[in-house]
């Protein structure tokens, strides 16, 4: 009996059963999100930007007509107020602009191609940097692309408000995409992968340098450092990269250089916003090591203990050699903490939820990956001692390390705020993103019907998810503006009703 007893709890999962444990595990995480996205709605900027394309639109209702909606708004804020080309292109080409019944595309495209990013990110850097074996690399892609949907630093501006997601998540998606470009076009492939790669080197520079300074300022550096390291290893693959550097550069230049940047900031000068230079680069580490703890608590270092064994195990594939791990770790800080830089630089803080969604993804793909090079190197260090291979974590592992994450769930204070499966599956359970939608199509039909100057009441449901603002009672307010303008009302007004103002 004790034999038997010892044999059960001594199983270990084989490499196969772990990936597919994995790989499901993950996609049952993201059902929630997806679920969800039937109600997602249209929330201030989507109108300001949409609307330009919608103008167009309503002249000639066809996609040359959209393109030059979208190059209109282009030129417009350029001049006026941000010259982030990229970003601006696709907050224009909202699906909106096709149908109000389309808004669900947005959301649906954001965590998509996040989710594909770091995917794909995660196999250059293990499958064709490493050399780790494809069944092994497997849990630790599905791992890490669950970890940056999961715990976005914010639900609704990650994800379900397509102007700021777009801007950020979607943005810096693009940019890890072209990262994952450069490193297969430094370290080579097949013909047809590096024609791919290639191409989309190009096109991926021209939208990242155009993209939020966060991404394009990460995305520059990240394009440097992979190009001083190929000549630094004396590649000749390194002359891969020179094109799409060349036009990342231009441009970032163009984004940089925008008469609407000086607009911005005289703006936020003149509220008493910003500071200099040097200031908000020394302020950046501060800032770094302050928010270090705030992106990865306790939930994100119980991941980590998670994926130890699979990093373990995943480490008896490859033969790369793990050379300076404390460079590696200096370099991931400092780009880590160039996050932190242009929000300083422009509002003297840290930065708006949305922004600080993309700083908190480039923390996590460099906080796994400093784990799987110290373990790596630590596997080096310990490999005359190793008798023999290691097998994996036994299965009870698995579920212990379950148990926990449920502790530290129930310990949290904001569930709803941190956990994207939690958060969208309660307010579809509960049926608040149900009555939300519905009262959101009803508000768009008084606001089509109504007179010049229409008045509405403020929602009743409002799942933190899908929309935790407001129309204001004042109709000069931007948000009301806005989807005053996109349904060509002179104002939108939100009132609640005589008793509930009684009460």
């Amino acid at each position: 009996m004790k034999d038997r007893i010892r044999k059960v709890m001594g199983w270990r999962p084989g490499t196969k059963l772990t990936a597919l444990g994995a790989v499901l595990f993950s996609l049952l995480l993201l059902v929630p999100l997806y679920r969800i996205l039937p109600y997602a709605a249209p929330w201030y900027d989507d109108y300001n930007f949409g609307g330009f394309v919608k103008s167009f639109l309503r002249q000639e209702y066809s996609l040359p007509s959209a393109l030059q909606g979208a190059w209109y708004c282009i030129r417009t804020q350029w001049y006026a107020w941000q010259g982030t080309f990229g970003s601006i292109f696709f907050m224009c080409m909202i699906p909106t602009v096709w149908s109000d019944s389309l808004y669900f595309l947005g959301p649906f495209f954001l965590i998509t191609i996040l989710v594909v990013a770091l995917y794909l990110l995660m196999r250059v850097v293990l499958r064709n940097v490493l050399g780790a074996d494809r069944v092994t690399a497997l849990p630790l892609q599905a791992f890490m692309a669950v970890m940056g949907v999961e715990f976005i630093f914010t639900i609704y501006s990650g994800f379900y408000w397509y102007n700021a997601g777009m801007h950020y998540v979607g943005m810096h998606s693009f940019m890890l995409l072209l990262v994952a470009a450069w490193i297969c076009l430094l370290k080579g492939t097949g013909k047809a992968s590096m024609v791919l790669c290639f191409l989309w080197s190009i096109v991926g520079a021209l939208i990242s340098g155009g993209a939020n300074f966060v991404t394009a300022l990460q995305g520059i550096l990240m394009g440097l450092s992979l190009m001083a390291l190929g000549i630094l290893l004396k590649s000749k693959r390194t002359f891969w990269l020179v094109p799409s550097l060349l036009i990342y550069a231009l441009a970032f230049f163009i984004n940089v250089s925008a008469p609407g940047n000086q607009v911005r900031k005289n703006v936020n000068v003149s509220a008493g916003l910003g500071m200099d230079p040097v200031s908000a680069v020394w302020r950046s580490f501060v800032e770094a090591f302050r928010y270090a703890w705030i992106f990865s608590g306790v939930i994100t270092i119980l991941t980590l203990i998670l994926l130890a064994p699979l990093i373990w195990r995943m480490l008896q594939t490859v033969h790369f050699q793990f050379r300076f791990p404390g460079l590696v770790l200096l370099w991931s800080f400092c780009l880590y903490a160039t996050g932190f830089t242009p929000s300083l630089y422009s509002l003297g803080h840290a930065g708006l939820s949305r922004t600080l969604n993309v700083v908190k993804i480039t923390y996590q793909v460099l906080l796994v990956i400093n784990e799987i090079y110290w373990l790596g190197w630590l596997k080096e260090k310990l490999a005359k001692k190793e008798k023999e291979p290691y097998q994996g974590a036994r299965w009870w592992f698995y579920p212990l390390m379950g148990v926990l994450m449920l502790g530290a769930f129930f310990m949290e204070k904001q569930p709803f705020a941190n956990y994207s499966s939690y958060a969208t599956y309660h307010f579809v359970h509960t049926g608040e993103a149900y009555n939300f939608y519905h009262e959101y199509l009803s508000r768009c039909e008084v606001i089509k019907n109504g007179p010049d100057d229409v008045v509405v009441t403020p929602y009743l449901y409002s799942p933190g998810v899908l929309m935790p603002y407001e129309l204001s009672s004042d109709p000069q307010n931007e948000a009301n503006r806005a989807i005053a303008s996109w349904y060509g009302k002179h104002s939108v007004t939100c009132v609640a009703p005589a008793k509930e103002q009684e009460e």
